[in-house]
């Protein structure tokens, strides 16, 4: 076995940050990952192979192969979109009624401050007709690059100059997939449901389903993601009851047809054109896999990583001041940021320092509070010592500039672009590096006015939103845009969550719905695997316990909130926190952040994990990371505050044949290192047998492992 380097282990006693590393992937080999013959084209990756045909006025998908499983999907050419107009009239992608147009490529990259990479090709494909309607359609295919999936959305224009033009209805994908012996699993909130038959639009409780993922009896599947909101708002809460509407779209497989289809929700949707307007319509991912549930879940994982361009993914601690400052006329003792919650942070060996709402004169303003004026003098000197500090700068910040349901109408471009012009001056002028947005942002205008209807209104807003924001990352990689899970519906508290219509890119979410009893704790990350991508996930209850065991949970989702006041030693106490200082100088090291900074990988996340039986409040929760060679590999295990401590931790991610010698590396509580030797296993021996891992061995039940290829 190759000698451990020393970096890996703790240094004498220092806790200063070593700086993260310089993004995940490398550039992928420019290639014909989209093909075209005469009036076809053919999208490949090391996953998948699918083929769209164009002939006699019509376009269709003719095939979808799942390459590893060596099997095609399609029994018969499916559907890529019909819409209702509002007159009665129909049209489908494969009436015959369609003109084609030139089509035109482009590369898929992520941009970061230290270089850019290729993730996957764009295409576009033009349609038009003249009847009934004048009416386009552009269909908007991207393929990413190795094991993902294909992304489809349209571009829907109304070529009329003086109709305006209603979709009442739309079907947005159909796919003629087998209905053959198969468990079919879903998604209405967080909590997974399965059913070996078919599944209806309808709610389940009172949510609806908003993914599917079905793996058929052979050992091979496919999953179907549709780009949604949570739930749709109706009114300006100005409706006692019935005001929570179904997401803009829903899914149906194999129920009442024989195939598997994404329908819109009309009382969510109706899409109004103005004339010679262009909009961009629903999207739907699509991957395949061979193997469980596990195995499409992760197909899904790989996808939405090079989907949402995400980078540098290493956990973000964060100190927040909500919940010791928060409230309108709130005060902290002058300086307390310089004198206390700065130094402190940097102690912890935290990342950065955010103020939550209320810090500005009004939720419209980027202009500090008389009050947070006498705690910070200005977000220009707060910055500049944070920068000095060598931490981030998060700041909440409102679109709408009101309250809940309250506040600028963000269907309106015009609203849009004067809070943009706020977002660059906060980024640009004041170093500000995370961005988190809140409140019910996506309320619904019921007035007809220049740029939207009653029916699109909250469509049009979260559209919007998520392209501003992905151009604001485009543009500015440090930022980092969270969107949480009040945006949809008046605060429910029980009842709200985010879709994956909420995820910017390279940005975060808070998720917490359906999970009894939750508030944002490891559990509910976990449970979102394959559902929400994990580099979305967040956690709220980041405390200086002096507990390894809650210390290492906290690596498994993208951003940690540490709300508790760092001037109040009963919180922070002194051990507590010099363990955290210890621990992030560790977790900054880069040969950890070289693989943390990649793909999560799930290897045991709870009680009866991968099966239908599985319940995530029962651990342990076992997870890793591995290096694109699969040589290296951190493996960690919490109890999270649960009983149980052992669990012989099945590993599916390594190769079968390659020899890894394991050595325990865990930080125990009072801040000393084990450097133990665990013995040498294959990979084939660590995915049937396991890694036998017993958390009893330290002060608290949270352990790490460094695998290395021998």
């Amino acid at each position: 076995m190759s000698p451990l380097s020393r970096r890996l282990f703790l240094g004498a006693a220092s806790a200063a940050l070593v700086g993260a590393g310089t993004g995940t992937g490398t550039a992928a080999t420019v290639s014909d990952s989209i093909a075209r013959r005469a009036r076809h084209w053919t999208f490949e990756n090391d996953s998948l192979k699918a083929t769209v045909t164009y002939e006699r006025g019509g376009i269709q998908l003719s095939r979808l192969r799942n390459k590893p499983a060596a099997r095609d999907y399609l029994s018969g050419p499916s559907l890529l979109f019909a819409h209702e107009f509002d007159d009665g009239d129909t049209v489908r992608a494969d009436d015959g009624g369609w003109s084609l147009g030139a089509a035109s490529r482009e590369l898929i990259t992520v941009r970061t401050k230290e270089k850019s990479w290729r993730v996957g090709e764009r295409i576009r494909i033009p349609l038009r007709r003249a009847t009934p309607r004048r009416f386009a359609v552009t269909l908007v295919f991207e393929i990413y690059d190795g094991e993902a999936g294909l992304r489809y959305y349209t571009l829907v224009r109304n070529e009329d100059a003086a109709r305006v033009l209603t979709l009442t209805r739309s079907t947005i994908l159909d796919l003629r997939l087998p209905d053959e012996p198969h468990t079919l699993h879903y998604v209405p909130n967080m909590k997974w449901f399965s059913t070996r038959g078919s599944l209806s639009t309808e709610p389940v409780g009172k949510s609806w389903p908003k993914k599917a993922l079905t793996v058929y009896d052979s050992g091979d599947g496919w999953s179907v993601s549709p780009e949604l909101n949570w739930k749709t708002q109706r009114g300006n809460g100005n409706h006692e009851t019935d005001y929570m509407l179904p997401p803009f779209a829903g899914i149906n497989a194999w129920h009442e047809q024989a195939s598997v289809s994404v329908d819109t929700h009309p009382e969510s949707l109706h899409l109004t054109l103005f004339p010679q307007e262009e909009f961009e319509y629903l999207a739907v991912n699509l991957t395949v896999f061979k193997g469980d549930v596990v195995d499409g879940k992760m197909a899904d994982e790989l996808h939405f990583r090079k989907r949402f361009k995400y980078h540098h993914t290493t956990t973000l601690f964060h100190q927040n001041d909500w919940d010791y400052r928060g409230g309108p006329g709130q005060e902290l003792p002058p300086g307390y940021y310089y004198e206390v919650v700065i130094p402190q942070t940097k102690r912890a060996g935290l990342d950065m320092v955010m103020l939550d709402d209320y810090w500005n004169t009004t939720r419209d303003t980027i202009e500090p509070s008389d009050s947070m004026k006498k705690a910070i003098t200005s977000l220009g000197t707060l910055s500049k010592t944070l920068r000095d500090n060598s931490l981030g700068f998060g700041l909440w910040f409102s679109l709408s500039g009101g309250g809940h349901l309250q506040g600028r109408d963000l269907a309106d471009p015009a609203q849009l672009a004067y809070k943009r012009r706020q977002i660059e001056s906060l980024l640009n002028d004041h170093g500000v590096t995370q961005h988190m947005i809140d409140l019910t942002e996506y309320w619904q205008n019921e007035r007809t006015t220049a740029y939207s209807h009653a029916g699109d209104n909250v469509y049009r807003k979260a559209v919007l939103t998520r392209s501003m924001l992905d151009d604001l990352v485009t543009e500015n990689p440090q930022y980092l845009p969270k969107l949480t899970s009040e945006l949809d519906i008046a605060p429910t508290q029980g009842d709200r969550n985010n879709g994956l219509l909420h995820i910017a890119y390279n940005g975060w979410n808070t998720s917490n719905g359906g999970i009894t009893g939750e508030d944002l704790s490891l559990r509910t990350a976990l449970t979102a695997f394959g559902h929400l991508p994990m580099n979305s996930t967040y956690m709220n209850g980041g405390k200086m316990t002096g507990r390894m065991e809650d210390y290492y949970s906290y690596m498994a989702v993208r951003a940690v909130k540490f709300g508790q006041d760092p001037g109040d030693e009963a919180k922070w106490p002194d051990a507590a926190v010099k363990l955290m200082g210890v621990f992030n100088a560790w977790r900054r090291r880069p040969e950890i952040t070289a693989l943390t900074d990649g793909q999560f990988l799930p290897v045991h996340l709870g009680q009866a994990w991968g099966t239908e039986e599985w319940d995530s409040s029962k651990g342990p929760y076992v997870w890793m990371w591995t290096d694109d060679r699969r040589r290296r590999a951190l493996l960690i295990a919490t109890g999270a505050g649960t009983a149980q401590t052992r669990v012989d931790a099945k590993v599916r991610w390594l190769e079968d044949r390659t020899t890894y010698g394991v050595t325990d590396i865990t930080i125990d509580d009072d801040g000393t290192q084990a450097r133990a030797a665990k013995g040498e296993f294959t990979g084939e021996q660590l995915r049937a047998e396991g890694l036998p891992v017993d958390l009893s061995e330290n002060t608290s039940k949270g352990k790490a492992f460094w695998l290395e290829a021998r």
